[in-house]
């Protein structure tokens, strides 16, 4: 997903965020620090356009984000059902 870069940015990023989360079965307490890691480094990089991947493969939940030149990753197992 690409975002423009506008103000209302954060709002749209945490509200996809935390639906595909919870898609893979990440609610409340196991989301938490996982959004709030993203929305900082989404807040950290300069302003500009801001590029978020969700990619599940093998049990693991991949999240990168790339916002002006700057490159962010974290991965967390995704539980099983």
């Amino acid at each position: 997903m690409t975002l423009s870069g506008g103000a209302s940015d954060a709002h749209v990023l945490l509200d996809v965020s935390r639906s595909v989360l919870a898609h893979v079965g990440l609610k409340g307490a196991a989301a938490d620090p996982l959004l709030d890691a993203l929305l900082a480094a989404q807040r950290a990089a300069p302003a500009g356009r801001c590029t978020v991947r969700f990619i599940s493969h093998a049990g693991e939940l991949e999240i990168a984000l790339s916002q002006s030149g700057c490159d962010w990753r974290t991965s967390c197992p995704v539980p099983s059902t």
